[in-house]
């Protein structure tokens, strides 16, 4: 993101507000992913839960999602962050099914779509 799109900003913003947000679709480094937009906190929990399941080799890293989620918020946002993501298309190792959450950084998105 180049230019610095305000409207973008703005849905990231009510999204961080209501804690909810629109399915968007972006462009980024050339690849198509759609997700839900979803605030910050709850991506960042989200994933510390499911790292945290003791019965995952991965629980010792659910701290570090803990830290990021209590993270005050940076204006104007530096990423956006989804949910329920699919890889659309794009010339990519990316497999179709990204998994339940994404980070996207916002200097990387060139284009958007809300839907």
């Amino acid at each position: 993101m180049a230019i610095r799109d305000e409207l973008l900003i703005d849905l990231i913003n009510r999204t961080e507000m209501e804690g909810g947000g629109p399915r968007i679709t972006v462009v980024a480094e050339g690849v198509v992913i759609t997700g839900r937009l979803a605030a910050h906190r709850h991506w960042a929990t989200q994933i510390a839960d499911r790292l945290g399941d003791a019965t995952l080799p991965d629980e010792r890293f659910a701290e570090d999602f803990v830290r990021e989620a209590a993270e005050p918020l940076a204006y104007p946002p530096e990423y956006l962050h989804l949910q329920g993501c699919q890889l659309i298309s794009g010339a990519s190792s990316l497999p179709i099914a990204l998994g339940e959450f994404f980070r996207v950084p916002l200097s990387g998105v060139s284009a958007w779509s809300v839907r």
